[in-house]
């Protein structure tokens, strides 16, 4: 009977034993679980972030597993600035957060037995706002892009970004063979509302941006896309290679990777488009010439002058003894001294400006406002002191209305010499011939260099204009992981 007793309570105590240890192995596996469910939701709140700065993740509660391990994970943000704590207003945070803490609790659906095993998972993640570049643009072209011939656009600045925007349709970039021949970009290039072909002789120096498709021909070069950045997002249509090719940067790509990419950032594909900040076409910056632009000028310190102002200056330098009219035809290789200080000339009294042959020399800060231009064999201008000035052409976006609004040199030579930067703005068609290195920006409704030339950046604005209107928001963040820690 003793032994009975004995053996009856040796049952009793490995029964029990192995009861403990099955819980035990349960919550471990609970436990397991959780944390994997938190890291998981760690993971998917970080590519939430990319897009915005909710207050809450789209999926939170969210449920991960199933049967007796099924668990449910919350998640809470916390946003920060360098002032400190940013707090929610409605569904996203109320300021532009410079990191983030986000905390991951994972819950078991079933009761355990004994204690309920609760695991949190946190990490901090920096943030650093990505917005739209058009405000940078080195060439804005609203309504496509239509270089004739070879071009190299740089920055003045090293270190700088010298970007081609494209606001509607699509580009072929497409050079010559041979040394040097090629179209080329140090900056990036912004198609966000068409496509891209890089084909013959075409070098992107930079970042390339295209909402549709993406094309890269056999005849590309081996190295299309180059640079210290050179990544790649093709957010909507299809990225296509006729040849292997490897980019310096990361690829992010709504749809799959074509064969033969490789990327030394990595390759991150078929996100489809949603999950891709989207870059709009933001239309042409509207540069008026009202009332209330002109008070912007002179509150910069411009004196506003006349059409007959601007022609005393054209008899001085022409050595005309008779009258001379701004609007008449310009057509004398003497140089015009135009003088120091800050100065706009108005011309919009004139239908347009055919300027023949004119070589200005500048003082000071010029600007020249017009209707139309039409060069027919020179346009030079060029610093009389030596020293660094700005250049405006500006016709009015109004003047698009009225039929006027474009610059065309034909096949003669426009000129801006270095240490003159210049803005050329036309709401119509810049049809340019630049000779030699031009320094400054170019924006216009279609922007259609005609020859083989070197373009230097340098943000040149205009007063009064917001040139990153409708392009500055904030479209997205790159989120970079601090650290990734279990608390509990």
């Amino acid at each position: 009977m003793g032994i009975a007793l004995i053996g009856m309570t040796v049952a009793v105590i490995v029964v029990t034993a192995v009861v403990m240890a099955s819980n035990d192995s349960g919550r471990d596996r609970v436990r397991t679980v959780e944390v994997h469910s938190a890291e998981a939701a760690i993971d998917a709140t970080m590519a939430e972030l990319q897009t915005g700065v909710p207050c809450t993740p789209s999926f939170s509660p969210a449920s991960y597993g199933s049967g007796v391990t099924k668990t449910t994970v919350t998640v809470v943000i916390e946003y920060y600035d360098d002032a400190g704590a940013v707090t929610c207003t409605g569904t996203t945070a109320s300021s532009t957060p410079t990191r983030a803490v986000i905390t991951a609790t994972s819950t078991a659906d079933k009761t355990q037995v004994g204690t309920q095993p609760v695991r949190k998972v946190q990490s901090e993640v920096l943030l650093t706002p990505i917005t739209n570049p058009g405000a940078n643009a080195a060439i804005f072209s609203a309504a496509g892009f239509d270089p004739k011939s070879n071009f190299e656009v740089e920055p003045a600045v090293t270190g700088e970004s010298a970007d081609v925007w494209v606001d509607t349709g699509s580009w072929e970039c497409k050079g010559n063979s041979g040394s040097g021949g090629g179209k080329r970009t140090v900056g990036s290039v912004f198609v966000p509302a068409g496509s891209l072909t890089i084909d013959l002789a075409c070098e992107i120096q930079g970042d390339v941006w295209v909402q549709n498709d993406l094309t890269v021909t056999s005849n590309a070069y081996d190295a299309p896309i180059t640079g210290t950045s050179g990544n790649v997002t093709v957010r909507s249509g299809t990225f296509s290679l006729a040849k292997a090719i490897e980019i310096p940067g990361a690829a992010k790509l709504g749809g799959a990777a074509p064969s033969g990419l490789t990327a030394v950032g990595g390759i991150t594909d078929n996100l489809g488009a949603a999950a891709i900040p989207t870059l709009a076409s933001v239309g042409l910056p509207q540069i008026q010439w009202d009332t209330t632009a002109q008070n912007v000028w002179v509150s910069e310190g411009f004196t506003i002058n006349s059409a007959a102002t601007f022609a005393t200056y054209l008899k001085t330098g022409w050595g005309k003894s008779g009258t001379v009219n701004a609007c008449s035809s310009w057509n004398d290789t003497a140089t015009v001294t135009l003088p120091a200080g800050k100065n706009v000339y108005d011309l919009t009294s004139c239908s347009s400006i055919d300027a023949k042959k004119i070589v200005l020399a500048l003082k000071g800060d010029t600007a020249l406002i017009m209707n139309d231009l039409d060069i027919t064999n020179q346009f030079q201008v060029s610093s009389s002191d030596g020293d660094p000035h700005q250049f405006w052409i500006i016709l009015p976006y109004s003047t698009l209305a009225a039929g006027k609004g474009n610059i065309d040199s034909n096949s003669t030579s426009f000129e801006i010499v270095s240490p003159i930067s210049s803005f050329i703005y036309a709401p119509g068609t810049i049809d340019l011939n630049p000779h030699g290195d031009y320094r400054g920006q170019i924006y216009g409704g279609v922007v259609a260099p005609k020859n083989k030339f070197t373009m230097d950046y340098t943000f040149v604005g205009v007063p009064g204009v917001d040139l990153a209107e409708g392009t500055s928001a904030i479209i997205g963040y790159d989120v970079e992981l601090v650290n990734k820690h279990e608390v509990s």
